[in-house]
């Protein structure tokens, strides 16, 4: 069950996606919905301010970039509470209740110091899609909810408006990230009306096949289709993945966050990376 969703929200605009997605769908769960403002700290900034300054100049510097971060903090409450209000989520802890509730908090420093580590204790983390003007925050969130949370996200665009998720498309290929996100995924299937699963490529001998996932998800009460199409000849396979997830009307892709370790800094795999980068749908992903 999705049960605790937490929304993380940064200093960058516009978040109309993510909030839109992340209150619709904690009312349809009867789930609480948490904000989670990230206010960076101005005390941060002190050693770039270069030397020479005096003492008073750099608190001058300090109380201007906390009165910026507040009001940023207070603009991105006002629009959250809004927007749950206007999807009929009351602010409240959600604890004992038998209704969606929607809640608010903040934290101060860093998106590193921050987002992973208290995304830990959520069902499902909404992030929005890395893009915009916002784009390197976003991806910087991304990459710590992915990697660090241990928990799965659904990355929204901008434009998505809600989280009716009439056909789930699962981009399956057997490995053990997209097997973690298929079972995650589970309540947002059972609220589709249609779930396919799709591979491109011949099956892994070593790994679960087509209908051994069919039969997974029949257990569970979903009758999926199966499509398995050729590998892709000259189109990458991110952009492959995408063009038949969209061939099959999908509207909520599953995948496995594959990744990378560089320089001892996971980092997104060629094909996750294609998909957060172009896809138009929102994605739920989990490492």
């Amino acid at each position: 069950m999705l049960r605790t969703l937490i929304l993380p929200m940064t200093d960058k605009p516009p978040r109309t996606g993510a909030l839109a997605v992340g209150t619709s769908l904690a009312k349809a769960l009867t789930a609480h919905v948490s904000g989670l403002f990230i206010r960076p700290d101005p005390r941060g900034a002190i050693p770039f301010l270069g030397e020479g300054m005096t003492a008073d100049a750099i608190q001058e510097l300090c109380d201007a970039a906390e009165r910026e971060s507040l009001a940023l903090e207070a603009a991105a409450r006002t629009e959250f509470e809004a927007v749950a209000r206007d999807t009929g989520l009351p602010m409240e802890d959600g604890l004992g209740t038998d209704h969606a509730s929607a809640g608010w908090e903040v934290v101060v420093g860093l998106i590193a110091d921050h987002a992973g580590r208290r995304a830990r204790l959520a069902d499902l983390v909404v992030v929005p899609k890395p893009e915009g003007e916002a784009a390197d925050a976003r991806g910087e969130l991304l990459n710590e909810v992915l990697f660090r949370a241990g928990r799965p996200l659904l990355m929204v665009p901008d434009a998505a408006t809600s989280a009716d998720f009439g056909h789930v498309v699962v981009a399956w290929n057997g490995r053990a990230e997209v097997a973690r996100a298929l079972a995650e995924a589970l309540p947002l299937m059972h609220r589709a009306a249609k779930v396919s699963v799709l591979a491109l490529g011949e099956e892994h001998p070593d790994r679960p096949s087509l209908d051994q996932v069919r039969c997974y998800l029949l257990r569970h009460g979903i009758d999926a289709a199966t499509v398995s199409r050729e590998a892709p000849a000259k189109r990458e396979m991110g952009q492959a993945l995408l063009a038949e997830c969209a061939g099959l009307g999908g509207d909520l892709l599953v995948i496995g966050g594959y990744s990378h370790n560089r320089w001892r800094e996971m980092v997104l795999g060629g094909v996750t990376r294609t998909i957060v980068a172009d896809a138009q749908i929102p994605v739920f992903m989990s490492h």
